[in-house]
């Protein structure tokens, strides 16, 4: 079936769309178009910052789609070029920045809705976990596994080596920090009350390291603190979705994880599936000194009971 690229004269013309009313026409379009155009279109409905930020050919990459096919979706919509459509999209974006985040997710919260409606909740939860398994699975391909292993030796030989995460972001960094305590104790997890956390890095410098995880909408006090950790020469290695993303362009090493799924929330497993096997990678390399830390940890563990045991006593009442 050829797509068609012509001028639809149904649509309004772009001179008189407004940005915010831009989702509404292509939602309503929707099930008219193509199978390439509505590939396109989705791309759009659902990254609509990345539709004013980023080139036509990385959205196609994206989107799954030849280039071409962005410039077909602009024309079918009635623009004059793709060019015209990004505009709209950056008009809306500038008047009202950090909108189309905040709103973005009450949008994938009524399509999560619509889809259950259609499938089920049986068929749903397994749409949204095979998904999640898909990103792991493709986060750990042999590009993935090479990028892991060079950011395990940069990480290893780190003086000190600092986690962030902020936001969702914060339960990867916490983890990543905690599993690493176990056998090394020049672990820094920049948190703290009041935002001290940061306080940390003033003492950092070359030779420490930064363990930055970071997914859109990316938390802007996560891309400040990485700017200032890279300032003061340490090594950073993000975990984060995109290799545009803020926090990639000021990494040395990109650990790229997917976070689509029909959730309405950016999925964070496979950034937990990351972190877990950098660590873990890390704990691999550093031999006897290592299991004499988790031995000692386990030690510490059992004095004060932290785990249950049905060996356990129970406390009189």
């Amino acid at each position: 079936m050829t797509e068609e690229i012509g001028f639809n004269p149904a649509m309004p013309s772009p001179r008189h769309t407004a940005p915010d009313s831009l989702p509404a026409r292509i939602a309503a379009a929707f099930e008219t178009l193509p199978p390439q155009l509505k590939a396109a279109a989705r791309f759009v409905l659902d990254h609509p910052d990345d539709v004013a930020l980023l080139s036509m050919r990385e959205q196609a990459r994206r989107a799954g789609v030849p280039p071409v096919t962005m410039t077909r979706l602009a024309r079918q919509l009635g623009f004059a070029d793709f060019a015209a459509f990004r505009d709209v999209q950056a008009s809306l974006l500038r008047r009202n920045p950090g909108k189309a985040f905040s709103a973005e997710f009450s949008n994938r919260a009524d399509r999560l809705q619509q889809r259950q409606q259609q499938s089920g909740d049986a068929a749903l939860a397994g749409q949204i976990g095979w998904a999640m398994a898909e990103h792991i699975a493709s986060s750990h391909d042999e590009a993935g596994i090479a990028a892991l292993v060079a950011a395990a030796g940069a990480l290893d030989t780190a003086r000190r080596l600092h986690f962030l995460g902020l936001r969702s972001c914060h339960a990867v960094a916490f983890h990543a920090s905690y599993i690493y305590g176990l056998f090394r104790a020049n672990g820094v997890l920049l948190d703290g009350a009041g935002d001290t956390g940061i306080d940390a890095l003033r003492h950092a410098g070359r030779g420490d390291a930064l363990l930055a995880v970071s997914v859109a909408p990316y938390a802007s006090a996560t891309v400040e603190r990485v700017a200032y950790a890279r300032q003061r020469g340490l090594t950073i290695v993000a975990i984060t979705d995109s290799r545009v993303s803020p926090v990639a362009g000021l990494a040395q090493h990109s650990l790229l994880v997917p976070t689509e799924t029909p959730s309405f929330f950016h999925a964070v497993t496979p950034a937990f599936a990351m972190a877990e096997t950098l660590v873990a990678l890390i704990a691999a390399r550093a031999g006897e000194q290592a299991l004499a830390a988790i031995r000692n940890a386990e030690v510490q563990l059992g004095a004060f009971s932290t785990y249950w045991s049905p060996k356990r006593k129970k406390a009189t009442p």
